[in-house]
Order: structure tokens, then sequence, then C-alpha cells
């Protein structure tokens, strides 16, 4: 059971008048509970004082919980005794009488606090007596091992409670008829042990109430196995030193135990001054090694170098990190670049996509058309052979083969005057193809110009950080030769740009982007190249045109001509056709078709019959054939159409996986990622 202050507390009050051996167990219950409070210094504490025939204690043991004492009582009582005894006897062993008293006198002598005297105000004399003084102390840091390399051993090896604690004391054996009245032993208890515990001082004689304390050969031989016994006042202080310090050099431990006697002086306040506290701070200074402070001079010579490299790394750290933002920034625009073509393509897609179901529509739209002209062929094909019957009967007269060439020569006319319009028309579309030639090569030049500025000002910017700010000549000196070359390209050269088959970049690599602007430009100067081809060939063409509309024209006047001729002979031919019986009956068929409102020259009138059955019949001949045409084109065309169509979207879709496949792949590259 752990218990608290406010236990103790609580029993305290109700023990008034109890037995001695109960206020031993209250007493040792109080410093339990002090002794399990947190805090407190670390490492070795001080945990027992123990006085044995010492003075006027017999047997006495002084609990210093938690590492802390407060001693308290009258004058006489014993509070110096027993702090001389701690500080400094039982430390270094030293009897001198200077180290006895507290104010430094040398009047009192070992002598007196073992054997007694008569001089002073409690007098005691013994002829023999042995006395002890120790001091045990605790260690209390439960994360580190003890200084002392056996007990570290004992603490990594698991034995702890061996290592928790360490005694050190001095006995004084005393004999007022020897020459040697005082004969001092010291000795360390280095396995742990404890005195009252373990190994005792005193032993019992006949009674429990009469204890005698050990003489030297007995406490010796009860020490074998325990710890050391130190045959002198060096040895003693060097094993303290050692043990409970970790001192190598004894004079350090010697420093600390006079600063401990300067410390305790009552008048300690009455003598300070600032010079002394000096004196006495630097003398408990531990003195430094010639090794350590060449150690600590290294040190600081490496860290003084270390803060000068660091302050470079951080200056060559800054222009790379502001040269990494211009690399980022760059490629988080090309990343955009990249998104804003891949959405114009698919744009162009859903256009694609669109327009190829328009047409579709369009395709089934004209095959209906085509059965409902199919329909209408049939029918108009009956009505041909219906017609065609009717016309063989006036096909074996000679006014009607002299129609039909008038007929023919008409055809060629209005054939030569198609061809005429025709070559117009492709003169036009070629001066007009022209025209957009020349506004798309403007539109060219002024984009290649555009991006030709915005490359030298970014060469320019790059070729500054990289000479100023990074102390990269070598990238200065590319970033000058590609500045160089980019200024030697110009859009009126007559010939493509030279593009080196090698242009490193920054880093070392493949300048790409550089190559392929390079190549752009001379794309476009095979563009120009072939725009100057056509419109040459355009300007020929218009020359060839002119030349066959002129020729056209002679042909025309020239059937014209035979035209006339052709009418002449006609009408003096047809005049043996214009008895009064061939009138009759040609009036009578005019009557029975509706058109005798049209017949207005007797004369003319054989003529105008033979020319209009031909008219009538070469009407029909056309229309069948131009229908029959009209649709075997609609076909054709409707059939190229979505054939265009269909390589258009495969087309269409293979450059949308080559966007999108480059796309991730600069996406997935570390030095384009934003």
């Amino acid at each position: 059971m752990q218990y608290t202050l406010d236990n103790f507390t609580e029993w305290s009050t109700s023990l008034n008048g109890a037995s001695e051996s109960t206020l031993e167990r209250q007493l040792e219950m109080f410093v339990e509970v002090l002794q399990a409070q947190a805090g407190g210094p670390k490492g070795y504490r001080l945990r027992r004082i123990m006085l044995t025939n010492f003075w006027l204690y017999g047997l006495q043991e002084f609990e210093i919980p938690h590492g802390r004492l407060f001693l308290a009582g009258e004058n006489a009582s014993g509070k110096s005794t027993v702090l001389t005894a701690a500080l400094p006897l039982a430390l270094d062993g030293d009897l001198r009488p200077n180290r006895l008293d507290t104010f430094g006198g040398r009047e009192r002598h070992m002598e007196y606090y073992v054997l007694g005297g008569s001089e002073s105000a409690t007098p005691y004399s013994h002829e023999r007596r042995t006395s002890y003084i120790a001091l045990e102390f605790e260690w209390s840091d439960p994360d580190n091992p003890p200084i002392a390399p056996e007990f570290r051993q004992r603490w990594e090896n698991g034995e702890r409670e061996k290592a928790r604690f360490l005694t050190i004391g001095i006995s004084l054996a005393g004999n007022m008829n020897a020459s040697d009245r005082i004969r001092p032993l010291r000795f360390l208890i280095t396995d742990g042990s404890r005195l009252g515990y373990d190994l005792h001082t005193v032993y019992e004689t006949g009674s429990k109430q009469d204890k005698r304390a050990f003489d030297h050969p007995r406490f010796k031989q009860q020490m074998e196995g325990h710890g050391i016994i130190c045959d002198s006042q060096s040895e003693y202080e060097r094993q303290v030193a050692r043990y409970l310090f970790g001192f190598d050099d004894v004079k350090d431990f010697q420093k600390l135990i006079n600063l401990l006697l300067v410390l305790r002086r009552p008048n300690l306040s009455s003598e300070l001054s600032f010079s002394r506290v000096h004196d006495y701070l630097k003398q408990s200074l531990r003195k430094i090694s010639g090794e350590t402070t060449s150690h600590v001079i290294g040190t600081i010579e490496r860290i003084d170098a270390i803060q000068a490299e660091k302050e470079r790394v951080q200056e060559a750290y800054s222009a790379a990190e502001r040269l990494h933002m211009a690399q980022q920034n760059l490629a988080l625009s090309r990343a955009q670049l990249a998104a804003c073509e891949y959405t114009g393509t698919q744009l162009a897609e859903d256009s694609v996509q669109s327009r190829v179901t328009k047409l579709r529509k369009d395709l089934r739209t004209a095959e209906n058309e085509r059965g409902r002209a199919d329909e209408r062929t049939q029918m108009l094909q009956a009505e041909y052979y219906q017609v065609n019957s009717q016309i063989k009967v006036l096909e074996t007269s000679e006014g009607l083969q002299v129609a039909k060439q008038l007929t023919a020569a008409h055809e060629r006319t209005h054939e030569t005057q198609g061809q005429a319009q025709e070559q117009q028309k492709s003169l036009e579309a070629a001066r007009q193809a022209k025209r957009v030639s020349i506004e798309r090569l403007e539109r060219q030049v002024a984009h290649f110009n555009t991006m030709k500025a915005g490359s030298v000002a970014q060469l320019r910017e790059l070729s500054t950080l990289a000479m100023q700010e990074s102390l990269w000549e070598v990238a200065a000196f590319q970033l000058d030769e590609a500045l160089r070359q980019v200024n030697s390209i110009s859009s009126e050269a007559s010939t493509a740009p030279e593009v080196p088959l090698v242009i490193t970049s920054l880093p070392g690599e493949m300048s790409e982007e550089r190559i392929a602007w390079l190549r752009h430009l001379e794309e476009l100067h095979r563009q120009r190249e072939k725009l100057d081809a056509t419109v040459q060939h355009a300007r020929s063409l218009e020359a060839t045109r002119f030349q066959e509309l002129d020729l056209a024209r002679n042909r025309f006047q020239s059937v014209e001509d035979r035209f006339n001729e052709a009418v002449l002979m006609l009408n003096n031919t047809l005049e043996q056709f214009t008895s009064e019986e061939s009138l009759q009956l040609l009036q009578e068929t005019m009557l029975q078709q509706g058109d005798m409102g049209n017949v207005v020259d007797d004369d003319a009138l054989p003529g105008r019959v033979v020319e209009e059955c031909s008219f009538i019949l070469d009407h029909y001949r056309k229309e069948i054939d131009k229908i029959g045409d009209e649709l075997i084109q609609e076909a054709q065309q409707g059939q190229a159409k979505l054939n265009e169509l269909q390589v258009v979207q495969g087309g269409m879709i293979r450059e949308i996986a080559e966007v999108r496949s480059l796309y991730e792949q600069k996406l997935a590259e570390p030095e384009f990622t934003p």
C-alpha cells in the first residue's frame, strides 16, 4: 500500500501517547512518503547519515528522503557535529583539526569526538572507543546507469538493485593509552549492501540493550567481498572521487571539498565580496586539458567553415530555386497550352461528328430522292418509247436532217459558251485562291515574328539568370548562341533555315522545343514556296484560259456563220413544200396540238414544224440523259463526301490520341511538373 502525506497526517493525529515502536513505524512511513515524491536531483542522492559512537551519539541514523535534509535545534545540540561528520569528514577522510571546525579553527581534534574531554559544555570520557561515520548514497536516475564502470556493468546486466546503493565511511579506533590515540579505517561498500540491513557496525553482547561496535579486525572480516578497504587517505579520496563523482583527477575532487568547506561557514555572508566569490568560482572550475582545448578550437573552426559553406549553399539554392520557378512556370504554360490544344481538338472532333451525322442524314435524303427519280425515269422511259415511235415517221424527211444539223450547231455553240464560262469561273477561283494564299502567308509571317520576339526575350532572360544569378557560364554561352541563331532566322529568306541536329539545353538535354520551332519555320517556308508555285500556276492557267476563250469565240463565230448559211439553205429547200395542201395539213395538225396561235408566217411554217419536232425529240432525250447523269453524279458525290468524312474522322481520332499521349507524357516528365 502506498501512503501519501494526507494519510500520514491523519495517522499522526490519532497516535498521541503511542509507544516508541509505533512512533518509529510512523517515522519510517513518513520517510517512505517523502522518498516517493516526484522530482528531486538526478544521479546520486544522500540517503542516510549513520553515526556510531561519535561524540554524544551512540547509534544514530539521519534519514534524508528525497536527497534533502533540514536540521533544526538549539545551540550545542549537535547540528554542526553532524554537518562536520558528513561534510567533509566522511567524504575525503581528512582528520586535520581545521577540517573539523566550521569556522576553520584548530581547537578541536578528532580525539575529542571519539574519546571525549572535559573542556566542553557536555563533558564525557572513554578510555577505548570505536566510532563509525558512514554516508549512504542512492542512484535516482532510472533512465541512465551509474557513474562507476562496475556499477554500469551490473546495471546493463539487469542487476540494478546491486548498483542502487553506494556507502562510504570511516571507522575511528580510539585508545587513550596508545601513542596513536586515533587509528582510522576508511571503506567503501560497492556491492549494494546497506549498513543496518546487510552489514552492521555494532553487535549484541549478552543482552539486547548492550550493543558494542565492531573493532577493525572484525569489521574487515565482515567487509570481505562487499567493498573496498583503503589503506591511506589519498587512496580513499581517489576511490570516492571515482565512484561517487566520476573524477579522474583527485585535484578536482579536492577543489570541490574546499568549496564545500567555504559554503558551510556560519559567517559566510559577512566574509563574501565580489572578488572572493570570483576566486571561489574560479577554484571550483575543472581544469581543461590541452586535448579538449584543441578539440574545441577545431570544432569552432569547423562550425565557421560549415557556416560559410551553409551561406554559399543557401545562395546557390536561392539561385537554383529561382531558376526552378522559371522552369516550373514554363512547364505550367506548356501544360496549359497542351490542354488548350487538346480542348480545341476535342471541339473539332465534336464538330466533325456533327457534320458526319448531318451528311449521313443528307445521304439518306438523296437515296430517297434517287428512288423517286428512278420511278420518274421509268415513267419518262415509257413516254420516250411512245414519242419515239411517233417521231420515226418524221426522220425520213430531208428537212428533218437539216434541222438536226442546225440543232447540233446550236448545241456546239452553247457548249462553247459553257466552256468559256467555266474557264472564266476557273480563272476567278484561281485569283481567289491567290488572294487567300497571300493573306494566309501574311498571317503566318506575323505569327512567326511574334514567336521570334517571344523566343528572343525568353532567351535573353534565361541568359541573364544563368550568368548573373546562377553563375552558369556554359549555359549562358549556349543561350547566347541560341539567341544569335534565332536572330539570324528571317521570314524573308529564300531558303529554309538550317536546323542544327544537336542543341543542348541548360541541363544538358536536347532542346526539343527549339528544334520543333525551327522545323515549324522550315515547314512555313515550304508552304510559302508551294503557294508561290500555286500562284504561278494560276497565272499560267489564266493565260491559257484566255487563249481558250479567244479560240472558243472564234469557233462560235464560225459556227454562227455556218448556222446562218444552213438556215438560208433550209429555207430554199423547203420552199417546194409550201403548197396549199401541205399548209392545210400542217394547220390541222397544229390546231390539234393547240399551237395554232403561234403560226404567224406561212412561209416559215414547214421549217418551223421540222424544228419543233426535232426540238421535242432532242428535249426528251436530253431530259432522260440529264436525269440519269444527275442521279449518278449525286450518288458519286454523296459516296465521295462520306469517304472523305470517314478519312477526316479517322485522322482526327488519331490526332486526338497522339495529343492525349503527348499531354500525358509531358505531365509525367519531372521537369515539366508544376
